[in-house]
């Protein structure tokens, strides 16, 4: 019986080890996880004593088991993702007993399978599969480390998982066939299949990071593009400004000669009405912010005109920014995303409810940007895009986060009533 506990908990910390290197937790209070575990290892005794004699009916009720945890667990990815990842976690458990139980019929081919679990080798054997388990798991999870945003169709998913589902359909005939006193070529052959099997379902999981490494370069490329498009329109800017400086240099020299004039003339009322348009038009045209770091002024006063020519209240908190040191693609990928996506959610709103909210400020070591803006279209639960041009905006939110990533950061995207945040806080 303590064996059959130690290997339920082992089991189900492995579980979620495996998940863990696909799949992002939702972040839970430790006195829940703790009890999902525990409810999860109940579960598994409870399910493996009820049917320990019916081997078939066994393996599936472990499928569907692990899915209903790894969905209760993992509820920030899509469901069928999540599905395939805990069924084919199950598979490779399987899989790795078979292979120790073949060695074993190799070693002995005339002891039935039914007397080597009922016996105390069991024990040693369970060690050994759940071993190598260890070591597949911590391998995979090293593997995929590095491409663990990366995201896969959910189609892709459904067709990795056909391997692994066939392997448990020849794993549960390969029992029940094998199963008794068998020569040495059955036993040969017995041995063949199961470590062809382990070697198959391995060969699987290095598909999957072939693509997700595809998927992630993709990802990688649209942010480039990003980036790109991001500095064109600083360029633009600043040409522009360059532009319009050079033109008020012009104009300013035709005014001081024109008030020079007026001097002589002793027409003081017609120079004040000059002198107060000429200050009007200079706050109306003047840089809004002026935050220590030339990117961010940039990014904010583009953005701060182009909401206002929409009719975007655009309120703001701003400080000191010079000791900020963010790599200029990660700054226009987060901050101008986070602003082109508050501009668009509120010029959809009527007249007297387009507002954003921005505060961009450092405080005790760390660089916080907070946006908060009204919207009136429901946000997809994954924040995509429902634009047509799915290449261009498609990859918005996921760049911002991988950003966030990149500068070790915290990501918050959510929405309240009317209104959506959006909040980086990055150490500095």
């Amino acid at each position: 019986m303590i064996y059959d506990i130690v290997n339920a908990v082992v089991y189900v910390i492995l579980a979620q080890l495996f998940c863990s290197a696909f799949l992002k937790r939702e972040k839970q209070s430790q006195v829940v996880s703790f009890l999902l575990s525990i409810l999860w290892v109940l579960v598994v005794l409870g399910a493996a004593t009820v049917f320990e004699t019916m081997p078939a009916v066994r393996i599936g009720l472990a499928v569907i088991i692990n899915i209903v945890f790894a969905l209760s667990i993992y509820k920030d990815n899509k469901p069928i993702k999540v599905a395939s990842i805990a069924a084919m976690f199950y598979v490779l458990v399987i899989v790795c007993d078979t292979f120790v139980i073949a060695i074993h019929k190799y070693l002995d081919p005339g002891m039935r399978i039914e007397k080597i679990m009922e016996s105390d080798i069991s024990i040693y054997m369970g060690a050994v599969s759940q071993f190598i388990q260890i070591i597949l798991v911590f391998v995979i999870r090293r593997l995929f480390r590095r491409v663990k945003t990366a995201e896969i169709q959910s189609k892709l998913w459904l067709i990795y998982t056909v391997f692994p589902l066939y392997s448990l359909s020849l794993i549960i005939l390969l029992v029940y066939s094998f199963d008794g006193p068998i020569g040495s070529f059955q036993a040969n052959a017995f041995t063949y299949i199961a470590i062809s099997l382990l070697l198959i379902n391995l060969f699987v999981y290095w598909f999957i990071r072939q693509e997700s490494q595809r998927v992630l370069e993709t990802q990688k490329n649209e942010m480039e593009k990003i980036h790109a498009q991001g500095i064109l329109q600083l360029y633009d800017q600043i040409t522009t400004e360059r532009d319009i400086l050079g033109r008020r240099e012009h104009e300013f020299k035709n005014i001081i000669t024109a008030l020079k004039g007026l001097l002589k003339e002793e027409q003081y009322d017609k120079m004040k009405e000059i002198l107060d348009v000429q200050n009007t038009e200079l706050i109306t045209n003047a840089n809004v912010f002026e935050t220590g770091n030339r990117l961010v002024n940039s990014i904010l006063n583009t953005k701060y005109a182009e909401a206002r020519e929409k009719g975007i209240a655009f309120r703001f908190v701003i400080n000191n920014l010079s000791s900020l040191k963010i790599d200029d693609r990660d700054c226009i990928v987060m901050l101008s995303n986070i602003l082109n996506n508050a501009i668009e959610a509120a010029e959809k709103c009527s007249q007297d409810n387009r507002f954003i909210s921005v505060k961009a400020t450092i405080e005790d070591g760390q660089f916080i940007f907070a946006c908060r803006n009204s919207y009136v279209n429901e946000i997809d639960p994954d924040m995509k895009s429902k634009k047509k041009d799915v290449i261009a905006h498609g990859y918005g939110i996921e760049n911002i986060k991988d950003a966030v990533n990149r500068n070790n950061g915290d990501c918050i995207l959510k929405k309240e009533e009317n209104e959506f945040v959006a909040v980086i806080i990055l150490p500095l």
